[in-house]
Protein backbone atom coordinates (compact mmCIF):
# COMPACT_ATOMS: atom_id res chain seq x y z
CA UNK A 1 0.00 0.00 0.00
CA UNK A 2 0.60 3.56 -0.20
CA UNK A 3 3.97 4.96 1.87
CA UNK A 4 4.79 8.04 4.13
CA UNK A 5 5.57 10.18 0.62
CA UNK A 6 2.11 10.54 -1.35
CA UNK A 7 4.39 12.59 -3.61
CA UNK A 8 6.36 9.37 -4.35
CA UNK A 9 4.76 6.81 -4.04
CA UNK A 10 1.46 5.33 -5.95
CA UNK A 11 -0.87 3.36 -3.97
CA UNK A 12 -0.92 -0.50 -5.28
CA UNK A 13 -4.21 -2.53 -5.98
CA UNK A 14 -5.63 -5.04 -3.35
CA UNK A 15 -5.07 -8.42 -4.73
CA UNK A 16 -8.72 -9.71 -5.05
CA UNK A 17 -9.51 -11.67 -7.68
CA UNK A 18 -12.78 -11.39 -7.71
CA UNK A 19 -12.39 -7.14 -8.00
CA UNK A 20 -9.05 -6.92 -9.36
CA UNK A 21 -8.72 -7.45 -13.36
CA UNK A 22 -5.41 -8.72 -15.12
CA UNK A 23 -2.93 -5.62 -14.59
CA UNK A 24 -2.93 -4.90 -18.11
CA UNK A 25 -6.41 -3.42 -17.87
CA UNK A 26 -5.77 -0.85 -15.68
CA UNK A 27 -3.39 1.09 -17.83
CA UNK A 28 -5.47 4.35 -17.58
CA UNK A 29 -5.94 4.12 -13.57
CA UNK A 30 -2.09 3.86 -13.41
CA UNK A 31 -2.02 6.75 -16.12
CA UNK A 32 -4.17 8.75 -13.68
CA UNK A 33 -2.27 7.65 -10.43
CA UNK A 34 1.11 8.89 -11.52
CA UNK A 35 0.04 11.93 -12.75
CA UNK A 36 -2.01 12.90 -8.96
CA UNK A 37 0.92 10.96 -7.21
CA UNK A 38 4.14 12.19 -8.82
CA UNK A 39 3.00 15.58 -11.44
CA UNK A 40 4.68 16.80 -13.81
CA UNK A 41 6.92 19.18 -12.50
CA UNK A 42 8.36 20.94 -16.46
CA UNK A 43 6.60 21.15 -20.13
CA UNK A 44 9.27 18.47 -20.81
CA UNK A 45 8.05 15.56 -17.79
CA UNK A 46 4.28 16.63 -18.96
CA UNK A 47 4.98 16.13 -22.45
CA UNK A 48 6.61 12.62 -21.40
CA UNK A 49 3.57 11.26 -19.19
CA UNK A 50 1.02 12.61 -22.67
CA UNK A 51 3.73 10.73 -24.75
CA UNK A 52 3.81 7.26 -22.53
CA UNK A 53 0.11 7.25 -21.03
CA UNK A 54 -2.10 8.68 -24.33
CA UNK A 55 -0.38 9.27 -27.23
CA UNK A 56 1.58 5.99 -27.57
CA UNK A 57 -1.12 3.98 -26.52
CA UNK A 58 -3.38 5.34 -29.36
CA UNK A 59 -5.66 7.10 -27.11
CA UNK A 60 -4.98 10.90 -28.21
CA UNK A 61 -2.99 13.00 -30.90
CA UNK A 62 -0.15 14.46 -29.44
CA UNK A 63 -1.18 18.51 -27.82
CA UNK A 64 1.02 20.87 -28.12
CA UNK A 65 -0.45 22.81 -25.81
CA UNK A 66 -2.45 22.65 -22.48
CA UNK A 67 -4.79 24.89 -20.50
CA UNK A 68 -6.66 24.76 -17.20
CA UNK A 69 -8.83 27.14 -18.07
CA UNK A 70 -7.88 30.01 -16.28
CA UNK A 71 -4.49 31.19 -17.78
CA UNK A 72 -2.27 31.45 -20.98
CA UNK A 73 -2.04 27.85 -22.80
CA UNK A 74 1.48 26.57 -22.33
CA UNK A 75 2.99 24.76 -24.97
CA UNK A 76 4.36 21.17 -25.08
CA UNK A 77 6.05 20.63 -28.73
CA UNK A 78 9.16 18.85 -28.87
CA UNK A 79 11.30 21.74 -27.38
CA UNK A 80 9.57 21.90 -24.27
CA UNK A 81 10.94 23.66 -21.52
CA UNK A 82 12.71 20.72 -18.94
CA UNK A 83 12.95 23.71 -16.10
CA UNK A 84 11.30 22.06 -13.49
CA UNK A 85 10.42 25.88 -11.63
CA UNK A 86 8.12 26.92 -14.32
CA UNK A 87 5.88 28.95 -12.52
CA UNK A 88 2.87 29.05 -15.33
CA UNK A 89 3.48 25.41 -15.75
CA UNK A 90 2.91 24.65 -12.24
CA UNK A 91 0.35 26.52 -11.64
CA UNK A 92 -1.75 24.81 -13.83
CA UNK A 93 -1.06 21.46 -13.29
CA UNK A 94 -1.78 21.83 -9.15
CA UNK A 95 -5.17 23.27 -10.33
CA UNK A 96 -5.86 20.68 -12.49
CA UNK A 97 -4.61 17.85 -9.87
CA UNK A 98 -6.49 19.46 -7.46
CA UNK A 99 -10.11 19.54 -9.26
CA UNK A 100 -9.07 15.80 -10.49
CA UNK A 101 -8.65 14.94 -6.30
CA UNK A 102 -11.70 17.19 -5.02
CA UNK A 103 -14.15 15.20 -7.80
CA UNK A 104 -12.73 11.87 -6.68
CA UNK A 105 -13.23 12.97 -2.97
CA UNK A 106 -16.58 14.21 -4.12
CA UNK A 107 -17.17 10.49 -5.15
CA UNK A 108 -16.97 9.42 -1.35
CA UNK A 109 -19.64 8.48 1.20
CA UNK A 110 -22.33 9.98 1.81
CA UNK A 111 -22.15 12.01 -0.99
CA UNK A 112 -21.25 9.93 -3.49
CA UNK A 113 -21.31 12.99 -5.87
CA UNK A 114 -20.24 10.97 -9.72
CA UNK A 115 -21.09 13.65 -11.74
CA UNK A 116 -17.81 13.72 -13.45
CA UNK A 117 -18.21 10.22 -14.83
CA UNK A 118 -21.67 11.01 -16.76
CA UNK A 119 -20.22 14.26 -17.77
CA UNK A 120 -17.08 12.37 -19.34
CA UNK A 121 -19.81 9.87 -21.42
CA UNK A 122 -21.71 12.61 -22.45
CA UNK A 123 -18.64 15.01 -23.78
CA UNK A 124 -17.03 12.03 -25.28
CA UNK A 125 -14.11 11.62 -23.12
CA UNK A 126 -14.56 7.77 -23.13
CA UNK A 127 -16.55 5.46 -25.24
CA UNK A 128 -17.97 1.65 -25.01
CA UNK A 129 -14.62 -0.91 -25.76
CA UNK A 130 -16.01 -2.69 -28.35
CA UNK A 131 -18.94 -4.65 -27.05
CA UNK A 132 -17.66 -5.47 -23.41
CA UNK A 133 -18.51 -3.88 -20.26
CA UNK A 134 -14.91 -2.06 -20.45
CA UNK A 135 -14.52 1.52 -21.38
CA UNK A 136 -11.84 3.66 -22.91
CA UNK A 137 -10.53 7.11 -22.64
CA UNK A 138 -10.74 9.42 -25.49
CA UNK A 139 -9.87 12.68 -24.50
CA UNK A 140 -8.66 15.35 -27.63
CA UNK A 141 -6.27 17.73 -27.19
CA UNK A 142 -8.29 20.56 -26.80
CA UNK A 143 -10.04 19.16 -23.64
CA UNK A 144 -9.02 20.89 -19.50
CA UNK A 145 -5.67 18.80 -18.83
CA UNK A 146 -8.03 18.33 -15.57
CA UNK A 147 -10.79 17.03 -18.16
CA UNK A 148 -8.14 14.55 -19.34
CA UNK A 149 -6.53 13.16 -15.98
CA UNK A 150 -10.53 12.68 -14.98
CA UNK A 151 -11.01 10.52 -18.05
CA UNK A 152 -8.36 8.06 -17.40
CA UNK A 153 -10.16 7.70 -13.98
CA UNK A 154 -13.85 7.40 -15.09
CA UNK A 155 -12.52 5.12 -17.72
CA UNK A 156 -11.62 2.95 -14.85
CA UNK A 157 -14.22 3.36 -12.31
CA UNK A 158 -16.61 2.81 -15.08
CA UNK A 159 -15.20 -0.43 -16.18
CA UNK A 160 -14.54 -1.55 -12.36
CA UNK A 161 -17.14 0.39 -10.36
CA UNK A 162 -17.48 -2.55 -7.83
CA UNK A 163 -14.27 -2.64 -7.55
CA UNK A 164 -14.14 1.41 -6.27
CA UNK A 165 -16.90 1.31 -4.23
CA UNK A 166 -15.27 -1.07 -2.00
CA UNK A 167 -11.64 -0.13 -2.04
CA UNK A 168 -11.78 3.34 -3.41
CA UNK A 169 -10.31 5.90 -0.43
CA UNK A 170 -10.07 9.77 -0.83
CA UNK A 171 -9.04 10.99 2.51
CA UNK A 172 -11.35 14.52 3.16
CA UNK A 173 -8.18 16.29 4.49
CA UNK A 174 -5.61 15.91 2.58
CA UNK A 175 -7.09 14.24 -0.51
CA UNK A 176 -4.75 11.25 -0.86
CA UNK A 177 -5.65 8.10 -2.06
CA UNK A 178 -5.28 4.86 -0.97
CA UNK A 179 -6.56 1.65 -1.83
CA UNK A 180 -6.76 0.11 1.58
CA UNK A 181 -9.90 1.37 3.26
CA UNK A 182 -9.31 -1.01 6.82
CA UNK A 183 -6.47 1.27 7.53
CA UNK A 184 -8.39 4.65 7.86
CA UNK A 185 -11.39 4.39 6.56
CA UNK A 186 -12.92 5.29 3.37
CA UNK A 187 -12.58 9.03 3.78
CA UNK A 188 -9.17 9.16 6.40
CA UNK A 189 -5.64 8.46 5.95
CA UNK A 190 -2.53 7.40 8.18
CA UNK A 191 -2.49 10.90 9.28
CA UNK A 192 -6.06 11.96 9.31
CA UNK A 193 -8.89 10.53 11.21
CA UNK A 194 -11.87 9.19 8.77
CA UNK A 195 -14.73 11.29 8.84
CA UNK A 196 -18.19 9.66 10.39
CA UNK A 197 -19.26 8.21 7.43
CA UNK A 198 -21.22 5.25 6.78
CA UNK A 199 -19.89 2.51 3.98
CA UNK A 200 -22.66 1.63 1.69
CA UNK A 201 -22.54 0.17 -1.99
CA UNK A 202 -23.91 2.73 -4.42
CA UNK A 203 -26.82 1.03 -6.18
CA UNK A 204 -27.14 3.30 -9.10
CA UNK A 205 -24.59 4.18 -11.81
CA UNK A 206 -24.87 7.18 -14.13
CA UNK A 207 -26.66 7.37 -17.10
CA UNK A 208 -24.92 5.88 -20.39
Amino acid sequence: MRQADSQTSIPTLPSAPSLVAKEHDRRALFAALTFVDKPPRSAAALSGWFEKHLVAPGRMRRPTSVTEGFSMQVALGPAAPEDPDEPELQALVEAARFRVLSSLRALMPPAADDRFLAAAIDDGRVRRAGEGALWEPCPREEDLLSDIVLSLFATDILSYREFHDAYLCVCKTCLRIDFDPSRSGRTGCPEHQPTATVNVMRRSRPPL
